[in-house]
């Protein structure tokens, strides 16, 4: 997996290739629904909001496929292009929201994904 996660939450990866971003912090006492979503420079959502329930576990983990990554385009002009993401925890029972982080950022800051150009096609 070709995915690293900055302390600062800051994601890097490569086109099409595939990893795992792992969320803490969750009551494990309640159930969740925690939605992950990436969006460009324009807040046009990317794909489709990935979704993951969890009760009983205070972690949850999203798995972005090759399939999922390769929607991330970087130009041919560019080294790399920046996307944004968002992570939501849901507690199902009392219809309450919350936005989350993977890291120690501050109220407001965005969280970014930079994307570097395929370097092989692989399968």
């Amino acid at each position: 997996m070709s995915l690293i996660i900055d302390n600062d939450g800051t994601i890097s990866l490569y086109q099409g290739d595939s990893g795992e971003i792992v969320v803490s912090g969750l009551d494990s006492e309640k159930k969740y629904t925690v939605y992950f979503a990436i969006q460009d420079s324009d807040r046009n959502l990317i794909g489709e909001e990935l979704q993951v329930a969890v009760s009983d576990s205070d972690t949850v983990t999203f798995v972005l496929t090759p399939e999922y990554t390769d929607l991330l385009k970087v130009p041919k002009n560019k080294p790399y292009e920046i996307y944004f993401y968002g992570i939501k925890a849901c507690e199902d029972e009392q219809n309450i929201e919350n936005t989350m982080f993977i890291a120690d950022t501050t109220y407001g800051d965005l969280n970014r994904i930079i994307v570097y150009p395929r370097k092989v096609k692989g399968a």
